[in-house]
């Protein structure tokens, strides 16, 4: 009798200690998908400035008419595209040959959405029931836009080096969902994400492309000229073992010629000379 006491108080015991830990979960106050749409934008944005008047050229770069989401990150890519440029950045005025003016006419996302179907009806009160949603079709676009504008002028003259239009340019993220079978996200911020990470918000991870290549264009084959006892050249066979009597076919081909697979190498070039800025 006092066994089954021990026990029951035993499993009491037990049965009192047993709890549930929760894992707290928190998101960004902005996404990143709106923060992708932005910054594609701005990217493809920035692209369309022709920086090749202020190449070599001491820039200062002036931000005060730049008053726009994310305005770090447009700096930073003016930034990143002079000094690509080979331009050299100070960080006064009057230490600089040109200064870059970059402003800002619109930074932002905007939302599309399209239903086709029978949208949620709520029953009359007191019933807190609703007849769910039926979409035939649905369809959610988000779209990133950005307007900016640069200019350049000299420091001592005044006169104006990039004087060009506006700048604008706009990227896009589309869900589309038919007869509630799965989501089909297509767009330019999917397909950055799917050419950086390999990771598709399909549900399918694909190799990442951008930064792996196929091993076979990996292994660059070389051809190694043997001399043969009779001092000719010998061609290595598939197996890698040399066969006597193909020097004449090797001769015939082209110098040009790579090996089939082998990595294509570009022609040197010679060092650019730098040149003084012209204004």
């Amino acid at each position: 009798m006092s066994f089954r006491v021990h026990r029951s108080i035993a499993g009491l015991l037990v049965a009192t200690c047993l709890g549930c830990a929760t894992a707290k979960q928190s998101d960004t106050a902005r996404t990143g998908l709106e923060q992708l749409l932005i910054s594609t934008a701005v990217d493809r944005s920035l692209n369309q400035v022709d920086l090749a008047p202020v190449r070599y050229a001491k820039v200062y770069l002036d931000t005060q008419y730049l008053d726009c989401v994310d305005k770090n990150y447009v700096i930073v890519s003016m930034h990143h595209r002079l000094l690509a440029n080979g331009s050299t950045l100070v960080g006064k005025a009057e230490d600089a040959d040109v200064v870059v003016e970059v402003g800002s006419g619109a930074v932002g996302t905007d939302r599309n959405d399209l239903f086709l179907g029978i949208p949620q009806i709520p029953l009359p009160p007191p019933s807190p029931i609703s007849v769910p949603k039926m979409a035939l079709f649905e369809r959610t676009k988000a779209m990133g836009t950005a307007k900016l504008l640069v200019i350049a002028y000299d420091v001592r003259t005044k006169q104006p080096v990039i004087n060009g239009d506006y700048l604008l340019a706009r990227s896009n993220h589309n869900n589309l969902s038919v007869m509630g079978g799965g989501s089909l996200v297509r767009g330019d911020v999917a397909d950055e994400i799917r050419y950086r990470t390999g990771q598709s918000e399909n549900g399918l991870d694909l190799p990442n492309i951008a930064r792996t290549q196929p091993q076979q264009q990996q292994q660059q084959v070389q051809m190694v000229a043997m001399a043969s006892p009779v001092g000719q050249p010998m061609a290595p066979a598939a197996g890698g073992m040399p066969v006597q009597g193909a020097a004449p076919a090797m001769q015939q081909m082209p110098q040009q010629m790579a090996p089939q697979g082998a990595v294509p190498q570009a022609p040197a070039q010679q060092p650019r000379a730098m040149q003084p800025f012209p204004y």
